[in-house]
């Protein structure tokens, strides 16, 4: 027979923190890993955190949801020496700081739509206008307009700039997608990339922007160029998007002068391999290529994933451990590209560190999926409630709003529920796709702007 344990234990059903107290508040001091254990030592007067001893035989603290606990666990006494929480002040060093932009523009609500394909712009005007918001931005496909060098096709743009600055709802167009004829021939055409010269590309630019001055009030050059299948399968190179982005500001500024130029918004990312680089180490890269000379502000695209928006990435794992989160990249491959929050916070402190303060952050896509995921590659969808989306979008316009360096920002989406039923872009739409208003897009509505 096996002898009964003299003591409790705690063994870790996941890699989880250790802490310095009972709390995600107080600091990591280590990690239990799955299937290791610890002896219990005491706990919190709640019971939802226990006291462990740790391997030097100091006392460490471990969430009581993460770990099975044998042996005699009712003797266990709460804990006499539970250190006092930390202050609120020793929160992350993150911050994203620096002297307040002047001069830079201010903030402001904008949302995604998908315009083409038989979409309903009166509804999407009407929906815009309705949540209080006059900011819309699309994409427009160059390759789509521009078949053959010098053939370009106005007629779908000219009817949805037309429409909307008619509704009195400013512009930002998003353009890329280089057409074939343009592309390299090394370049992988089974997706999205950028041209071979970037003399072609600034030069269609500085005809949208001639054609639609007035009309279209800001243009994003590219998209996520820092990840493979919007650049071609080519090698991701900073220094070759700079000149893509100097090129076309300039071709943009020379057809019109208060047209607000963003640079492409990076996609938040780690290194993997070559299919994506990191988006600090890219938007450091770009500045050290003069990003603070070619763009009027910085695009960013801070994703939700399943983390809310009040969290760092530091504090997201323990978020997900707490709520049995099904999805656990933060957890798995920690990195600050999880954390919407640090995403707007470290792309800041690069552009103070490279004297850009008086520029501001344009979140040209940010939101939070809702599940069932439609496709298991956005399998974080799972997690997030319809009530959590509508809270968390709220809370985070409200916090990107508070620190005075964030510009227009942009949710993703308002439709492709209605024009792209059925795909994981659906998501994220806060209508239905019979065009009902979502608990997301009444709760925008409801929020002081």
């Amino acid at each position: 027979l096996f002898s009964p344990l003299a003591y409790a234990i705690a063994i870790a059903t996941g890699d989880t923190n250790l802490r310095q107290g009972p709390g995600t508040n107080y600091p990591i001091v280590g990690q239990l890993k799955k299937g290791e254990h610890l002896k219990i030592i005491g706990k919190n007067k709640k019971g939802d955190w226990w006291q462990l001893e740790g391997q030097d035989g100091k006392p460490v603290w471990i969430i009581a949801s993460r770990v099975t606990a044998q042996g005699p666990v009712d003797s266990v006494q709460v804990a006499k020496d539970i250190p006092k929480p930390p202050k609120q002040a020793a929160r992350p060093a993150s911050g994203g700081g620096g002297p307040r932009p002047a001069g830079a523009g201010q903030f402001g609500y904008g949302i995604q739509i998908q315009p083409y394909g038989g979409a309903d712009l009166g509804f999407a005007a009407n929906a815009i206008k309705g949540l209080g918001f006059n900011w819309v931005k699309w994409q427009v496909p160059w390759k789509e307009m521009e078949g053959s060098p010098g053939a370009i096709s106005w007629g779908g743009q000219d009817n949805a700039v037309n429409f909307f600055a008619g509704q009195g709802i400013n512009i930002l167009a998003s353009i890329v997608k280089a057409p074939d004829w343009a592309r390299p021939a090394n370049t992988d055409f089974s997706v999205e990339g950028p041209p071979a010269d970037p003399n072609t590309f600034a030069n269609f630019l500085g005809q949208y922007a001639g054609r639609y001055c007035g009309k279209v009030k800001a243009i994003e050059v590219w998209n996520e160029q820092n990840l493979w299948y919007e650049w071609g399968g080519e090698p991701l190179d900073p220094a070759r998007y700079m000149q893509l982005l100097k090129a076309s500001y300039q071709a943009i500024k020379a057809a019109c002068p208060q047209m607000i130029v963003v640079s492409g918004a990076l996609t938040p990312a780690g290194n993997v391999g070559n299919l994506a680089v990191d988006d600090f180490q890219y938007l450091e890269a770009m500045y050290q290529n003069g990003l603070k000379n070619y763009s009027d502000a910085i695009g960013i695209h801070p994703s939700g994933y399943n983390v809310p928006p009040n969290l760092t990435w530091q504090q997201a794992c323990d978020y997900i451990n707490q709520t049995g989160a099904s999805f656990r990249g933060p957890c798995d491959s920690p990195h600050h590209s999880w954390s919407a929050r640090s995403t707007v916070e470290g792309s800041r402190n690069i552009m103070v560190k490279y004297g850009d303060v008086n520029k501001r952050l344009w979140p040209t896509e940010f939101g939070w999926a809702v599940g069932p995921a439609v496709n298991s590659n956005y399998g974080y969808a799972n997690d997030n409630t319809q009530e959590e989306q509508a809270r968390w979008t709220v809370e985070f316009y409200q916090w990107m709003k508070s620190t005075g360096y964030v510009g227009i920002s942009f949710l993703w989406n308002l439709n492709f529920s209605m024009t792209n039923p059925g795909t994981e872009l659906q998501q994220w739409s806060i209508v239905t796709s019979d065009g009902r208003p979502t608990l997301t897009y009444q709760m925008l509505q409801q929020m002081p702007k």
